[in-house]
């Protein structure tokens, strides 16, 4: 049986469709809970409607203005053996749980099992589909031994709960980027996999995705792969020391990691431009991140290109 664990605030727009992705599922056997983190908008009228209806629904009320916290204080209220994560403006496709559960009972000694999404805008429009993760015990095998960060889509995550418990949960200090970081200390108890199919609808916001937090976010992963090498070494790393040595370095560097910052925002705003047909306010974007950073940009712009063709094929088979 499964634990879906839905953080939401102030998702009154969206986490409607996220309830009937959750509702809609071909496997039954579960609860969902969603845990408010102080809406101050319809969010919570909507989650009653819902848990008065059907008893599988249950609603917890927090302020602690955390989404790692506030994700951990639903683990902790589960009742069942396997965490399912998916966000109050994301959506599941109908036969996510009963694919990742299958695939559990097949092989229980995986502790997280992941997929693809399909990315979508504000509105719902289809984006394209994302693939992050191992798929293969042989993949998850090279990348523990490479020391390099295990990537996978947060909304398709379904984890062993005792595993999540023992490793601690999700680290606040990681906010935006505390479900890689929790994957990289589950991986030491046992195999990560991504299933090769589309488990759900992965909603991109153009306004949430700041300069600020591009860089706080490529920091933390930087930090994750030198303390997985770390590791591997034999030795250990803290991230505040890490953090610390960061902020010390040349004004040089911290100038060109700044530019790259604002690229990635910028070039993150054409792309949502693009796919919600805003072409001028897109292009706008798209020369910001070239000025901001063109070699980046240029690259960003080059792998593009060069798998749009792939993406297109998949979207046809799966």
């Amino acid at each position: 049986m499964i634990s879906i664990i839905m953080p939401a605030y102030n998702s009154d727009n969206f986490v409607k469709d996220a309830i009937e992705s959750a509702l809609n599922q071909t496997y039954s056997h579960f609860e969902l809970i969603v845990c408010d983190d102080g809406s101050t908008d319809k969010t919570l009228e909507i989650v009653e409607s819902y848990a008065e209806r059907d008893s599988r629904i249950r609603l917890l009320r927090n302020k602690f203005r955390s989404v790692s916290l506030n994700a951990n204080s639903g683990v902790s209220a589960a009742r069942y053996p396997w965490i399912a994560r998916l966000d109050a403006d994301d959506m599941a496709t109908p036969d996510r749980l009963e694919r990742q559960i299958q695939a559990a009972e097949r092989e229980p000694h995986v502790v997280c099992w992941g997929g693809a999404a399909q990315l979508i805008n504000r509105s719902g429009q289809r984006l394209r589909i994302a693939r992050l993760g191992p798929e293969t015990e042989v993949e998850f095998g090279e990348l523990r031994r490479s020391g390099h960060v295990i990537y996978m889509l947060g909304l398709t995550t379904m984890i062993r709960r005792d595993a999540f418990l023992r490793v601690g949960g999700y680290d606040p200090r990681f906010n935006s980027a505390d479900d890689i970081e929790l994957l990289s200390r589950l991986a030491e108890l046992g195999s990560i996999r991504a299933l090769p199919a589309i488990l759900g609808y992965y909603r991109i916001h153009g306004n949430s995705f700041t300069a600020s937090r591009s860089i706080i976010q490529e920091r933390l992963f930087r930090f994750i792969e030198a303390r997985n090498k770390a590791h591997l070494a034999g030795g250990n790393l803290e991230l505040e020391a890490y953090m610390e040595a960061l902020d010390r370095q040349p004004l040089l560097v911290r100038l060109h990691e700044a530019l790259s910052g604002r690229s990635r925002q910028y070039y993150h705003h054409a792309t949502i431009g693009f796919a919600e047909h805003r072409v001028a306010q897109a292009l706008g974007w798209g020369m910001l991140a070239l000025l901001a950073d063109p070699i980046s940009t240029a690259r960003r712009l080059q792998r593009k290109a060069g798998t749009a063709g792939q993406r297109r094929s998949l979207s046809r088979v799966i």
